[in-house]
């Protein structure tokens, strides 16, 4: 197939596009600079900001995934900061979205990022696909980024809304944001450390995409989570038998609030459970369903960076 990718430079993109090539499909990738004419895949400047996309120069394309996205995490969230946030996200989405729908021949599938911040705060309540939006600034903006695929959802192309979980990986995310503090015996758990935290393998997540473009059945909200969430504190006891470090550094909730600010409570003291009911009804089979497993690999056993195909 020829598949049109962006976000293609960040975690979940690269592995994508490894895994794409190596199943010989023919990739377009978008990029806010000049193309690179010896990449080894077709490149394509667009400019999201100003709605700058020759949909023209893309020709005919099977599928399209939409990964993009300023980074939501790494610092107090000022307004413009979430300003940039919810603008990467919405009007990146509503352009390709417009853009596809008015293609002689659009692709079948538009498979777009979203998360579980979807939820917002919800405590021990257990999450699926068919759970109602929560509150908070992640939770509006998923909302809208959502919305903002409606044109090419009224077009008659199959959406899907990848709700991310946290995303286990040693080239990015959360470990090595964590990691580095554990292996200093500075890890701990957050705030009590009850709340429930949704993760996923980047070998899941990416099977999963693939898993959606060849299944007509998975279309709106997918929550991309492993079906095994746990709590923060069982993430902190599990990081530190791993790296074999204790884990004494308990950072309360009033510090984290007072540092990170509105930061902090949506990404580090939120609770999300959230359970990936329309994969598994689908029949996709998880490489990793526990946390210890998943964590052995990325921190302490070599790595491979072939994806299983789990179309």
């Amino acid at each position: 197939m020829r598949i049109l990718v962006s976000g293609g430079s960040g975690l979940v993109g690269k592995a994508l596009i490894t895994k794409l090539t190596y199943e010989d499909h023919e990739v377009v990738k978008l990029v806010r600079r000049e193309p690179n004419p010896d990449a080894p895949y077709d490149e394509l400047s667009w400019d999201p900001e100003h709605g700058g996309f020759d949909s023209c120069a893309v020709g005919n394309i099977d599928v399209a995934i939409h990964l993009g996205g300023v980074s939501i995490a790494g610092s107090r969230w000022s307004a413009e900061r979430k300003l940039l946030i919810r603008e990467s996200r919405v009007r990146s989405t509503r352009l390709l979205s417009q853009t596809l729908a008015g293609m002689v021949n659009p692709p079948k599938v538009f498979i777009v990022a979203s998360g579980v911040g979807y939820y917002g705060d919800r405590g021990e309540e257990p999450l699926t696909e068919q759970s109602s939006s929560g509150e908070g600034f992640l939770a509006d903006t998923a909302i809208s980024w959502e919305a903002a695929a409606d044109t090419a959802r009224e077009s008659g192309i199959r959406v899907v809304h990848a709700r991310f979980g946290l995303i286990m990986s040693h080239y990015g995310g959360l470990l090595t944001k964590v990691r580095i503090p554990f292996q200093n015996a500075l890890g701990g758990k957050l705030g009590d450390g009850r709340q429930w935290w949704s993760w996923i393998s980047l070998p899941d997540v990416i099977n999963g995409i693939t898993f959606s473009i060849y299944n007509e059945n998975i279309e709106g909200p997918v929550n991309f989570t492993a079906p095994t969430p746990v709590r923060n504190e069982e993430f902190t006891k599990l990081m530190s038998k791993t790296i074999s470090r204790p884990a004494w550094f308990h950072v309360p909730a009033p510090i984290i609030r007072m540092v990170f600010g509105e930061m902090g409570e949506e990404t580090m003291l939120a609770s999300q459970r959230a359970f990936p009911e329309k994969l598994r009804a689908a029949g996709f089979s998880w490489r990793y369903t526990e946390l210890a497993d998943i964590l052995h690999q990325e921190l302490n056993s070599e790595r491979s960076d072939r994806w299983d195909n789990q179309s």
